[in-house]
Parts: structure tokens; sequence; C-alpha cells
């Protein structure tokens, strides 16, 4: 039986649901277990049981975060989820759920199953399962992504944190995270890092918590993925936006613990998975900076405007770009000339063995040069 990663809090899982551990679990077992009523539909969040019964393109990943192939006829467990990806598979969920028995697709690595409406470029078809079963508790409700979030403590006040947010998929945000993260450390500073947005998965989060403090993602507060069900601005959206805000909350109250200042990762861009709408309110998550990694002048351009136009209160709060765009002298001036960024910051030539030694000296003085004011508008100086 493969539990998928997303579902964080495995003790409480196996506890509510003890036969899920059996290595010895049949599909016979399981359909005793999952028996399904009349005309029962699965729906967003919802836990179900499934079995493999095409191997595709789309994989999944061990508890640790080692990605792995689906196995044919592998029962697993997992939630049902929305997602609007620009280069992976997406998902779209009819209002009315999912009949068990249904054959349907497995989405994302991390776990979560959907239907996708259409392959990305270079890729072929998901790998696919049939709903088996719905996971339900004594009582008959039926057990959701959200029941098995971690056990998180919770600090009275947020400490600063500064977001870092993309112009798109792949752009470098991670990248950018990484070196600052390093950078906060080496200036002695206790950091937090977060995954705010997109769909979890278990190595992502891991790949940015091994260079802070500690690291938390949108799974570990109960939610597998921050896109709506249907990718339409309906009921099932706005609970979807109010359920990734809290679930941001909740982590950046549990890294405020023991951290003096986090850093936010934003997956994708600034369109979808409820970004627009958890950065509403910079003051609610207490956002004292903004990174823009951009990979082009005109794509700087937009995030700004899109980030104003989301709440104009980021005019009052420093954003600064990074990212491809950043590398070349003309590319920043084109940035500093046409937005109203604070700078604009090269942290990609210091680890470019093409690039030219002054390069190189130039890109390492940016990334010291911007951790100082990122510290500064954390209200934290030198240690």
């Amino acid at each position: 039986m493969h539990i998928t990663s997303n579902i964080r809090n495995l003790e409480k899982f196996l506890t509510a649901f003890p036969w899920a551990g059996s290595q010895q679990l049949t599909e016979a077992d399981l359909l005793e277990n999952v028996a399904a009523l009349p005309g029962s539909r699965a729906h967003v969040w919802d836990l179900v049981a499934a079995k493999v019964v095409a191997v595709g393109d789309t994989v999944t990943e061990d508890r640790e975060g080692h990605e792995r192939p689906l196995v044919l006829n592998e029962l697993l467990i997992a939630p049902l989820v929305g997602r609007e990806s620009s280069l992976g598979h997406s998902s779209v969920l009819p209002i009315e759920g999912i009949a068990v028995g249904s054959t349907i697709d497995y989405i994302s690595t991390g776990g979560g199953l959907g239907i996708s409406p259409d392959n990305p470029p270079g890729k072929g078809d998901p790998s696919k399962v049939q709903l088996l079963g719905l996971l339900r508790y004594a009582d008959g409700q039926v057990a959701k992504a959200q029941d098995f979030a971690k056990d998180l403590p919770s600090a009275d006040t947020l400490k600063p944190v500064i977001i870092v947010v993309g112009s798109k998929s792949d752009v470098g945000k991670t990248t950018v995270c990484i070196e600052l993260l390093k950078s906060l450390a080496a200036a002695g500073r206790q950091v937090g890092v977060a995954k705010a947005s997109g769909t979890a998965q278990r190595m992502e989060v891991e790949e940015l918590a091994v260079h802070a403090n500690e690291g938390l993602d949108t799974a570990d507060a109960g939610m597998p993925t921050t896109y709506p069900p249907s990718q339409e601005s309906d009921q099932w959206a706005e609970s979807t936006h109010q359920k990734s805000l809290l679930a941001l909350e909740s982590n950046l109250r549990a890294l405020s613990v023991a951290n003096e200042v986090i850093l936010v990762e934003f997956g994708g861009d600034l369109l979808s998975a409820s970004v627009p709408e958890i950065l509403e309110d910079p003051g609610r998550l207490n956002i004292v900076a903004v990174i823009m990694v951009a990979e082009s002048a005109t794509a700087a351009i937009g995030m700004e405007t899109k980030l104003l136009r989301i709440s104009p209160s980021y005019a009052s709060i420093s954003y600064y770009v990074a990212g491809p765009t950043a590398t070349l002298r003309a590319n920043r001036n084109r940035v500093e000339r046409e937005t109203r960024c604070a700078g604009c910051f090269d942290l990609w030539s210091k680890n470019d063995s093409r690039a030219s030694q002054s390069q190189q000296e130039a890109s390492t003085a940016s990334l010291q040069i911007l951790t100082r004011k990122l510290l500064e508008h954390c209200g934290l100086g030198p240690v």
C-alpha cells in the first residue's frame, strides 16, 4: 500500500486507519475497508483508495521525497486535487464529483488524483488509476487531506517574512531562495523557509530546508495543492483560496517559534494557485520585502503591474528583481529604468564558470548587498 507523501501526518493517519499500514494488504482487503455506498462520489480533498491501471508519464515519490515510477496494479491512498500547471499535467474536477469505479489520472508527484484535460508539451498521457473507494471514519464522514496536517507549534506574532515570486514556473525561484538562505545563514541568522503555493512535493521543500533552520510546505498544513478544483471563479475556488491562506499562516506561525526571519517561495507565477488571494493583505503575513524572479525585463514590468494590482500596499514595500534577466547589465538597466523596483541583482553569475571574473565578483557582491538590505527590512543588523 502506497500512502502518498502529501499525507504528512502518517502517525495520525495510521491511528485512524490502521489497516492501511499492513504490508500484506490485498485488493480484497482494501475493498472491505473502503466499501462504497451506492452512488458514492469523491470530491476535492477527499482521501480515496485507488489502483494503478496504466503507467504513463506521471510518477510518484516515496515518503522521503525520492521520485519513482508507479507500478501496474499498485494500491495507493491519495487525495483528489485540482491543478492548473503550465509545465505538468493539470486537473479539473467536476462539481458533481467523481463516481467510485471511475478511471482517473495520477496528476502530481507528491500524490494527487484528478482528471487531466490535456497533455503538456513534450509529455504523454498521465498514469491512470481506478478509484476503488473513499476513506470514511466510523461515523461515515469522508476523510479529507486537511485532517492529516502536522501538529505544528504556533507563535502569537509572525517574524518578518520575505517572499520570492516568479514570472513563470522554472524561472529560478528555488535558485534565488537557496542563495538567500545560505547568505542569511552565513550572516548568523536563524531562517525558516516555506513553500507557499502550487502542488506539494516533498523533495522540493527538502531541497530548501537543508539550507535553513527548518522548512514547511502546504502539505504540512494539510493542503496538497493550492489550486482550485475547477479553474473557475466559484464557491470551490473561494474555499480553496481561504484554506490556502490559512495553511500558509499556520506554517508562518510555526516557523516564527524558532526563527528570526522567514523566506517564502511561491510556486508558479502571480496568476494562479491562490497566489493573488494569499498576497492580498501583506500586513496579515508580515511581508517586509519581495523578490521578483523574472526571465526578462518585460516580465519584470508585468510582475510589478500584477503585484500592485493584487494590493496597492506593495507600493510601500521594497521589491527587488533577480533571476535570469539580471545577469546582464543592459537588462538590469532596463528593469531599473522601467520599474519602480528598489534594485536589480545578479545572483547567477557567481556560480557560472563562463561568466567573466568581474561578473562573478560583482554577482557575489550583489548577493551580499541584497542580504544586508533584506536584514534591514527585517529590523536585523549584523550579529
